[in-house]
């Protein structure tokens, strides 16, 4: 799907999507699962049940994924972002979660997140270990390609990123 501008979440935006994924749907569904690897137009449990709706296949939607697992919880946000889209985020979380803390990596644009040194989020990740209010750390964006070093984000708390909850995502539905 090509890149718009917003979160998917308007009637407008929503209407945009579904007329994008219209077009791919046939191909989509050959698979036998489907993973819905963006948060535009998921940022709710109403785009979660538009989207479960609109195919005839299992879909595995990492927004929906994170909040099963950060759900009343205290999470330490670690976000590729600029500031804005960091804002974004923690509001979406604050929804089922408490953020106690975060960390804005300041990256604009896919280029610049999918290049994200895997230095910086093991540090910033680090800083979520060690805050003694947190009870999760959780590591956004799925450009950012963290299951390569995952096992370098483990420490005292448990950590997922939005790509780790896809991969538990298809191992929970079999």
């Amino acid at each position: 799907m090509r890149y718009y501008p917003g979160h998917g979440e308007t009637p407008k935006e929503r209407r945009r999507m579904f007329q994008e994924l219209s077009k791919m749907k046939a191909e989509i569904e050959k698979a036998d699962l489907i993973i819905y690897a963006r948060s535009y137009g998921v940022f709710s449990s109403e785009g979660w049940k538009l989207l479960h709706s609109f195919f005839s296949k299992p879909v595995i939607i990492s927004t929906e994924e994170i909040a099963k697992r950060v759900r009343e919880k205290r999470v330490f946000l670690v976000s590729p972002y600029n500031q804005y889209r960091h804002d974004y985020e923690v509001k979406w979380l604050r929804e089922f979660s408490k953020v106690v803390g975060s960390v804005a990596l300041g990256r604009t644009g896919g280029d610049a997140i999918s290049s994200t040194p895997p230095h910086l989020v093991e540090s910033s990740v680090k800083i979520g270990h060690e805050n003694p209010e947190a009870e999760i750390v959780y590591v956004a964006c799925t450009i950012l390609s963290t299951l390569p070093y995952l096992d370098r984000l483990k420490g005292g708390k448990p950590v997922i990123t939005a790509s780790s909850v896809l991969i538990e995502g298809v191992k929970w539905d079999g």
